[in-house]
This record gives C-alpha cells, sequence and structure tokens, in this order.
C-alpha cells in the first residue's frame, strides 16, 4: 500500500480539487483507492453526523464505502481547539493512526488530503508535516501563482519539510492567463534547476470558478424566493446595485453573469436587474420584494434568493464564497477531471510512490 498527501503553502489553491481529479484518476486506472482528510476544517452536517465537507464530497464522487468518521476522524471544532488551548490531552495521534491502518487495509493507494494551508492542524500537533510522516505518506504540493510572493511561498514550504518526509513535486493550479508563460518559462525552470519537479501547470477556467445559484442559497442560507427550476444558472461575480437607475441597467448588461445583491425594498433596482436578465437576484435584509418583482422573475426564471444579512455582510460573504468554489456539480468535477488528466504527469506521480 502507498499513500500520498495532497498539501499546499496556502488557502484557496484548489487543493481539494486536485485532490479528487488525482483520485478519480487512479480509480479509473483500476487501483483501488481510498481516501481520508485528517482533520476536518470544514465542518458540516450531514444527516445529524458531524463531518468534513470534503471527506463528505469524496464519499459520494468515489463511491467511497468507508464511513465518514474514518473519512474524517479528527474535526477541528471550537470544543476541540478549546480543550487543546486548555491542555486537555487527546489521543488523537493514535486514533488518526488506528484509522488510517483500518480505511488503507486491502487499497493500492490512500490519498491524504490536507486541512487548509500548511499550518493545518498544527496545533494539535497533525500539521500535514506530521501527518505525512505518521503515515509514511509522500507529499504532492499544490500552489497557485497570484502574486509576486508565491514562489516564497513554496520556498518557505519546502525549508520547514522535515528531512524525512518526501516532496513528490508541485502542481501548479488555477493559474490565470496573465501568469501562465512566466509560470512555464521561468517559475517552472527555478524549480527544476533545484531538483523540484513540477508536474502540471493547470490553468484557469471560468467554469471551474463559477457557482450555482442553487450553491449560493445552499452555502449562504439564503430562502428562494422565485426561480427554483433555474438554480443551476452559473454566476462568475457580484455586483452590488447602489447606483441610480439609469447606470444600473447599462452596469447590468455589461456584465451578464454577475449575481446582483442589493436590498429587498429596492424594487427598481430589482426590476431592472431582471429586464437586464442578470443570473440570479440576491436580495439583503429580510425585506420581501413585491409582488411584480416575485412575478416578472418566475416569468424569466430568474432565481431570486432572500438574506438576513444586511448587503455588506452578503458582499462579503460572496467574496469569501467566490475565492473558495468547491467542486461538487458533475458539470465542474468533469472539467477538473478532463484538465487534470491534459496538464498533469500522473505516470511521474505514480512512479515517485514506487
Amino acid at each position: 500500500m502507498r499513500s500520498i498527501m495532497i498539501s499546499s503553502p496556502e488557502l484557496y489553491s484548489g487543493k481539494s480539487a486536485v485532490t479528487m481529479a488525482l483520485a478519480m484518476k487512479l480509480k479509473d486506472n483500476d487501483y483501488k483507492i481510498s481516501y481520508m482528510k485528517p482533520v476536518g476544517n470544514i465542518i458540516v452536517d450531514s444527516n445529524g453526523v458531524l463531518t468534513d465537507d470534503d471527506a463528505l464530497t469524496m464519499k459520494r464522487v468515489l463511491g467511497l464505502d468507508e464511513s465518514l468518521q474514518d473519512l474524517a476522524p479528527i474535526l477541528f471544532t471550537y470544543r476541540l481547539l478549546d480543550d487543546t488551548l486548555e491542555g486537555k490531552e487527546k489521543p488523537l495521534a493514535g486514533k488518526l493512526e488506528s484509522t488510517f491502518e483500518k480505511i488503507s487495509k486491502d487499497k493500492d493507494i490512500v490519498v491524504l488530503e490536507g486541512a487548509g494551508d500548511m499550518s493545518g492542524g498544527s496545533v494539535l500537533g497533525l500539521s500535514d508535516f506530521e501527518v505525512a510522516r505518521m503515515t509514511g505518506s509522500k507529499i504532492l504540493l499544490v500552489a497557485r501563482y497570484c502574486d509576486d510572493f508565491a514562489v516564497n511561498r513554496i520556498v518557505t514550504y519546502m525549508k520547514l519539510m522535515p528531512k524525512d518526509v518526501e516532496l513528490v513535486g508541485i502542481v501548479f493550479n488555477n493559474i490565470g492567463p496573465h501568469f501562465i508563460n512566466f509560470v512555464k518559462e521561468k517559475v517552472v525552470p527555478y524549480f527544476e534547476k533545484r531538483n523540484v519537479k513540477v508536474l502540471g501547470v493547470i490553468p484557469q477556467n471560468k467554469t471551474l470558478m463559477s457557482v450555482t445559484a442553487g450553491e449560493i442559497a445552499e452555502d449562504l442560507h439564503g430562502q428562494v424566493l422565485a426561480g427554483k427550476g433555474n438554480l443551476d444558472v452559473s454566476v462568475n461575480g457580484i455586483v452590488v446595485g447602489a447606483m441610480s437607475l439609469d447606470n444600473a441597467i447599462k452596469v447590468f448588461r455589461r456584465k451578464p453573469h454577475r449575481a446582483i445583491i442589493t436590498a429587498g425594498d429596492r424594487a427598481d433596482t430589482q426590476m431592472a436587474a431582471l429586464e437586464a436578465r442578470s443570473p440570479c437576484l440576491l436580495l439583503s435584509g429580510n425585506l420581501y420584494p413585491t409582488a411584480p418583482i416575485l412575478g416578472r422573475a418566475e416569468e424569466l426564471g430568474i432565481p431570486v434568493i432572500l438574506f438576513p444579512d444586511d448587503t455588506m455582510t452578503l458582499v462579503d460573504k460572496m467574496e469569501a464564497l467566490m475565492r473558495s468554489v468547491r467542486i461538487k456539480n458533475p458539470q465542474k468535477i468533469e472539467v477538473m477531471k478532463k484538465m487534470f488528466s491534459e496538464h498533469v504527469d500522473t505516470d511521474s506521480i505514480l512512479e515517485a510512490l514506487k
């Protein structure tokens, strides 16, 4: 049995997407695989059971038989953090080791997913490095190149990596068009000159960066008032409808794939968004729109979603959601799987695991 830890020097690198794509690729190649997120940091309720959202998605997508408790054995809850800070001893390492042994039985490869960035789980004694050493896993590093400090973050990560933990290589993910040539021509050679393999450069994809109206309603706990039959419409950004009516119509038409955020009592702005055929309308302040607005939205099939938050809080939540887009729907899963196959050297990853 072999195991690999997918880790990252930063948040929002697309680590979960790469983990999923790698696991699906291995499964398609007839490897018997298992998955575990040792420290679950995205806590969700699944039919009364607390688990990690990534583990829940992976169980569904990969058709895993293991229980959610085994796929995410340690949940980084506020209670666990509080107990840890108070010095209450918990047998977390032992629990992790026994669970890893259980899920790896009769498997060819176990894919482990780190929690957040390189610091995830550190206060518990379960950083990615510590878990990799504990489980005998090699590390595949997933990184973005979104600013001039990206190389610094990766180099810092490698300097902190214990000498008895092996780095398989780096996969650069979600690289924007303005950085893609620079990464290939400058960054990749820099690391390869230092005997660090770059195993892939995955370009940015608009489909993967979008969210659906249904995902917005679910993740931000909104109430769908209209357009329930069209919740799979995609959104790749937001516009705050706080301008004059004339300007609003012009802006909405120039940005056709943006969700419009406005107060629930701004009927003029709401109607302008509907007539501009904006993909969905997000209403703040828990203020119900008028009947003509809901009627027109139903006629056009445009989702209208109501939130209790004030406008700026809703904007902040939407921006956070767009930064951490999670790949759950079948269309995005297939796109990510295809891009991984096209841009990542899976054979070299398998060779390194021998």
